[in-house]
């Protein structure tokens, strides 16, 4: 029964409506990237997801960093950060959709809009749970999507970014200590009650020359995985560059990977 704690104040809105379902109205949808392991595995998929759901959408995506000491977003995006989440924090008290809008980044060629993780490690400690729930329920007021790249373990912010998303995108690599690890993950969100409705497994490096297989790290996890992206040079390639692999290579497998998982996300209504 029932959320832990007494939820964070902005949590639970009451909101259970599909927030894809067209007729404007109701908040966006909250995509939380989780993985436990770091790598640079977890950044590429929120970041190129991220894109890919700007490309496609019709109201504004936004990428928040949650990775507070070691964000790697906007370097991933070649963005000179303005403004950083810090930013937000320090005028929480006054602050409103229109200034949050203000403090975001624009990704010029996707058009996603961007939240970046402070530039100094330091300013970590200065953002709580609350004040990052707040932040992103501040933003699903005017974006369609909030996608959120967090830090490869539990801690407080990352439970508040739980108990508030729509989805939680774990991503797995196909070794035998990651799998260990994204059980004892699953494992950690069950007994916080998180409904595994809410859980997609997405296996990255599914296609390497791995002994594992799909279906065994499947039946280990007791879960299906929603996603497979396949192991391919264009992704270091594309980090290096600083543009996102499904710009930079949009026909290779990685990026019909990632845009498959951003339409089960949150499916765009045809257009005629």
């Amino acid at each position: 029964g029932g959320a832990p704690g007494g939820g964070y104040p902005g949590s639970g809105g009451g909101f259970d409506g599909d927030p894809s379902g067209g007729g404007g109205g109701g908040l966006g949808k909250v995509v939380t990237v989780f993985s436990t392991k770091g790598g640079a595995g977890k950044s590429m998929l929120a970041t190129s997801l991220a894109v890919s759901l700007a490309q496609r959408s019709s109201g504004p995506v936004c990428l928040v960093d949650a990775d507070l000491q070691f964000g790697d977003v906007a370097v991933m995006l070649k963005l000179t950060p303005r403004h950083t989440i810090v930013d937000a924090v320090a005028a929480l008290d006054r602050i409103d959709p229109n200034f949050l809008e203000q403090l975001l980044m624009t990704h010029e060629p996707s058009g996603l809009r961007v939240l970046p993780a402070p530039l100094e490690p330091a300013f970590a400690d200065q953002i709580g749970a609350a004040e990052m729930v707040q932040i992103v329920e501040m933003l699903r007021t005017f974006c369609s999507v909030v996608v959120v790249d967090t830090p490869a373990y539990f801690n407080d912010v990352v439970l508040g970014l739980v108990e508030i998303s729509d989805e939680i995108l774990l991503m797995a690599g196909m070794d035998i200590p990651n799998i260990k690890n994204v059980k004892i993950g699953l494992q950690t969100l069950r007994l916080l009650g998180t409904p595994l409705e809410k859980v997609r497994l997405v296996l990255n490096r599914a296609n390497s020359k791995v002994k594992l297989d799909v279906g065994e790290v499947e039946r280990t996890l007791q879960l299906t995985a929603d996603s497979l992206i396949p192991s391919d040079i264009v992704v270091p390639q594309a980090v290096n560059k600083g543009v996102p692999v499904v710009m930079h290579a949009p026909r290779s497998g990685v990026s019909k990977a990632i845009n498959a998982l951003a339409e089960l996300v949150a499916p765009q209504p045809q257009r005629r």
